[in-house]
């Protein structure tokens, strides 16, 4: 979006619930559908940002610490459960805005407290500088796309870039950050890691991470689709296309994968622990699984050793744990 000395914004609160002219009722995405059939000159939306913390103490988040994911469930939508939310929508200029604001000054529940033109200022900080280079403890770093070099290692660090956007994983998370540091001990060990499953691959920051380290093929399975462009751009700046596969379910195929990398919630684990250990090489092949509070970790722990038929290494890292299972 061009946001230009001419761009003009319309600012309001929204309340949960809104009343269109004509008398129907709809929420705030609603809203947004009936604005951009009306208005013209309509460059974007922007429908502001809340944290799990602040959400939590809105009683909209039921704990603090949650993991993202692209297809996030319906309960996971925070601004949709606020009360009161802080909406902002770009114009391409004064008369389109002027306009807008004339239609949603009609709509029960939609009050509009800002008209005017933005103007940048020196200060504001632009996307690139929110994504500084990632320093993970032994893994080595993650830099964001836009940088100049060449993925790849250099004794035992590792570089990859990623860019940030639609997708889970940026390397920011201390759920990426210890599956990273886990294959790249797999790695450093002398484990076998020709063939990776990424399960639930997000941006497909694991996925091109083993292909780094040098996995021959890899599948990163992702059931959102709406991602799978940015895996693909992703592998792309990485040169790890060749034999990185971008698919939204476990393939048909049942040969076996040295590791088994699974970055998701414990119910999703649970749900799918049978088929992940069915894909993994038997003897020598590994399951990696992440994204797990301490009181999640037993269950999933027991689970797939009754499956593995071996006890996990457990790492933490910032709240989160991650359970290493090698298969001997």
């Amino acid at each position: 979006m061009n946001q230009s000395a001419e761009t003009w914004i319309v600012s309001a609160h929204l309340d949960a619930c809104l009343v269109l002219p004509g008398g129907e009722v709809v929420d705030r995405a609603g809203l947004h559908d009936w604005l951009w059939e009306r208005a013209a000159g309509l460059l974007g939306i922007d429908e502001g940002a809340t944290t799990v913390a602040e959400a939590a103490a809105h009683g909209v988040a039921p704990d603090p610490l949650v993991v993202d994911t692209a297809a996030a469930p319906a309960d996971r939508d925070w601004l949709a459960g606020l009360a009161v939310a802080t909406v902002t929508w770009w114009f391409a200029d004064e008369t389109a805005a002027r306009a807008a604001a004339a239609l949603l000054s009609a709509v029960r529940g939609c009050r509009v407290d800002e008209l005017g033109p933005h103007v940048p200022s020196d200060g504001e900080p632009d996307f690139q500088s929110s994504f500084p280079p990632v320093d993970v403890p032994g893994f080595g770093v993650v830099r964001p796309a836009w940088e100049a070099g060449r993925a790849g290692i250099t004794g035992d660090d590792a570089t990859i870039f990623v860019m940030p956007g639609l997708g889970f994983g940026t390397g920011l998370h201390e759920t990426t950050q210890l599956c990273l540091a886990a294959v790249a001990a797999r790695r450093r060990q002398g484990g076998r890691l020709d063939r990776v499953l990424d399960f639930g691959s997000g941006s497909g920051i694991l996925a091109i991470a083993a292909a780094v380290l040098g996995a021959v093929e890899v599948d990163a399975v992702e059931v959102d689709d709406r991602v799978h462009a940015a895996i693909r751009e992703n592998a792309n700046r990485n040169a790890v296309t060749a034999g990185l596969h971008v698919l939204t379910t476990l393939p048909a195929d049942t040969t076996a994968y040295d590791l088994v990398i699974a970055n998701i919630v414990a119910p999703v684990l649970l749900e799918h622990a049978a088929d992940l250990c069915a894909r993994m090489r038997r003897p020598g092949g590994g399951i990696l699984l992440s994204g797990l509070r301490r009181h999640e970790v037993v269950t999933v722990a027991d689970r797939f050793t009754a499956l593995v038929g071996a006890q996990p290494l457990e790492q933490q890292r910032g709240g989160w744990h991650c359970l290493s299972f090698a298969c001997t």
